[in-house]
């Protein structure tokens, strides 16, 4: 079974390096910064595998200028075409 992971989190950052920390952030595989304000950012990280995807969240905190980390959100999507055999009613 093939699953898929789409989390929200929310980063604070120093506002004087939101930029850079947006930046950093979209150039990582998976993630994409839909929101920078007055130090928060609003991203989203997507993959396949749920240990990659903890690390990467947990990189956040080293990068210059991320303050804390925040999981707001996470599903986790099955790909229910493997699940043949199987009626939902």
């Amino acid at each position: 079974m093939n699953d898929f992971n789409v989390c929200g989190v929310l980063v604070m950052v120093a506002p004087k390096s939101s930029q850079d920390v947006e930046a950093t952030l979209n150039n990582m595989d998976g993630v994409e910064v839909h929101a920078n304000e007055e130090g928060k950012l609003v991203v989203t990280v997507e993959g396949p595998n749920n240990r990659d995807f903890a690390n990467r969240i947990a990189d956040f905190s080293n990068i210059k200028g991320v303050l804390s980390t925040s999981l707001v959100y996470h599903e986790i999507e099955t790909d229910t075409d493997e699940l043949s055999g199987v009626t939902i009613n």
